[in-house]
């Protein structure tokens, strides 16, 4: 399809004048408790596990290690696997809003659980039951925040909902330095229930109304109200209904997701790129780190006690996801992503490096490379592959397919967490530390040429253009038309 170049000019022109109402944010801000809950939920393991060690701990891991200590970190991310692959068909029969509202419950009762937990299979129910709700936010929570925002602030809110994951991360911590693991998991019960009183009060996203409403957008309608709270009131909202409605009458075609529309490039391009995302993000380290980085950096001779070093990460991370989300609209998607990837890499690598040459680390001089490593580690992540994929997913995916595609690069995610986190300190033990710091820092160098070769920039774009460029570079044109294409959706 050809564009006049005057029409493309003054049609990109009038999206990227769309302006976000106060309200947007303020909903995005309630979907995005969800997400500090969620952080709490991965957290919650490093400080919880050293407390349980504790003499005065009831009950009490004697012996590190055991399999009582594999399951207690890695059974969030087993719940959270089935939560994500059915966060999609949920979220797509119930709504956004309604969604997130229901999958605060199971998280309240598994804070309750830990909190009050007698024994180790208490905790182990707690922990499935917050994990499941963590899949089912980790699912829906940027479905919804993208859904609503405009083009011009789609990047900084959908990478928020990973910052609000890293503040969730830093909150367990530093409230896990001075409290015991059961009257930390009291103090996390509270934010589900914020995130669920909150979304209450917030609306439904306009597009899903709008394919429940079957294209009805007439004045005093749902979608009109919906999209009319989400913008500021100089906005001209006709155009906008009016290529929702497109979306949902494309979407309307089908009565749901079959096997004969995977050779659809509208489906499998995004689902394979999303899966892949979710494979290089988790293959990263990144839980491994978060829940074991107490424990990492007391064997590794750091000079400054693990509960207190694991803070300076959570800071450290905080800060650089912060960055991330400001610098996403400015500079894109793949340059973050790359830049992301490389310090993954450097800095893994040279965790491997100190521990093959360092063999005393408790009295090694050394001892602060490990957290500069963690440190230089967790900002790269945050930079870019952290916040970047969840943010793309529901960008590249049509929303026919944001369901299925969305639950099974959510389960991919948690799927790949339950792998690391529950077999970690088994690969420590039958290899070294080191060859499992080289294992991570290979798929971080795997990553970069994935982004460039294969990944569509999709900054400033709308949700029509990124599908033009699926389709366009499936449909037959020679390879250098493709690349003039590509290149006219890329700039």
């Amino acid at each position: 399809m050809q564009y006049n170049t005057i029409e493309m000019a003054t049609d990109v022109q009038s999206k990227s004048a769309r302006k976000p109402s106060v309200f947007l944010f303020i909903a995005a801000t309630s979907a995005l408790f969800g997400a500090i809950a969620m952080g709490t939920v991965l957290g919650w393991s490093s400080p919880a596990v050293t407390s349980l060690k504790d003499p005065g701990s009831s009950p009490q891991i004697k012996e590190k290690g055991t399999q009582t200590e594999a399951w207690i970190k890695s059974s969030t991310t087993l719940g959270a696997l089935v939560g994500a692959l059915a966060s999609g068909p949920l979220a797509q029969v119930l709504g956004r809003k309604l969604a997130l509202i229901l999958y605060g419950i199971p998280m309240i009762a598994g804070y309750l659980c830990l909190w009050l937990a007698p024994d180790f299979a208490t905790i182990i129910v707690g922990r499935t039951l917050t994990g499941l709700s963590a899949g089912l936010i980790s699912g829906t929570a940027p479905t919804y925040v993208v859904e609503i925002s405009t083009e011009n602030v789609r990047g900084m809110l959908g990478t928020g909902f990973q910052l609000s994951v890293t503040i969730g991360i830093l909150m367990v911590y530093v409230f896990g330095a001075f409290l015991t693991w059961s009257w930390l998991s009291f103090i996390c019960l509270f934010l589900p229930i914020v995130m669920s009183l909150s979304m209450l009060l917030m609306p439904e996203t306009p597009i899903w109304l709008m394919t429940k409403a079957g294209g009805d957008h007439s004045k005093g309608s749902k979608v009109e109200k919906s999209l009319k709270s989400l913008r500021d009131t100089t906005n001209d909202n006709d155009s906008e209904l009016n290529e929702i409605a497109e979306q949902a009458e494309e979407s309307s075609k089908t009565s749901g997701f079959s096997m004969k529309e995977i050779n659809n490039p509208l489906f499998y391009k995004p689902f394979v790129l999303s899966v892949i995302l979710m494979w290089l993000q988790q293959f990263s380290g990144i839980n491994a780190v978060m829940f074991n980085s107490s424990d990492m950096l007391t064997e590794a001779g750091s000079t400054l006690e693990g509960k207190y070093a694991a803070i300076i990460i959570g800071v450290a991370q905080v800060i650089a996801t912060l960055a991330g989300t400001l610098l996403v609209d400015r500079l894109g998607r793949k340059i973050l992503l790359i830049g992301s990837g490389i310090g993954h890499a450097i800095s893994l690598g040279i965790l491997g490096i100190y521990y093959i040459a360092v063999t005393d680390r408790q009295n090694s001089s050394f001892g602060w490379i490990p957290i500069l490593c963690l440190v230089v580690f967790i900002i790269s992540f945050s930079l870019g592959w952290g916040p970047i994929p969840w943010l793309m997913i529901n960008e590249i995916t049509a929303m026919h397919f944001r369901g299925v595609v969305s639950a099974s690069a959510t389960g991919m995610n948690w799927f790949c967490a339950f792998l690391i986190t529950h077999n970690f300190e088994a690969i420590q033990k039958w290899t070294s530390p080191q060859f499992t710091f080289f294992m991570f820092a290979f798929w971080c160098v795997v990553s970069v040429p994935f982004v460039i070769i294969f990944l569509p920039e999709t900054k400033g774009k709308t949700f029509d253009e990124i599908q033009k460029f699926f389709v366009k570079s499936s449909d037959g044109h020679s390879d250098g038309h493709n690349k003039m294409e590509m290149k006219g959706l890329n700039e």
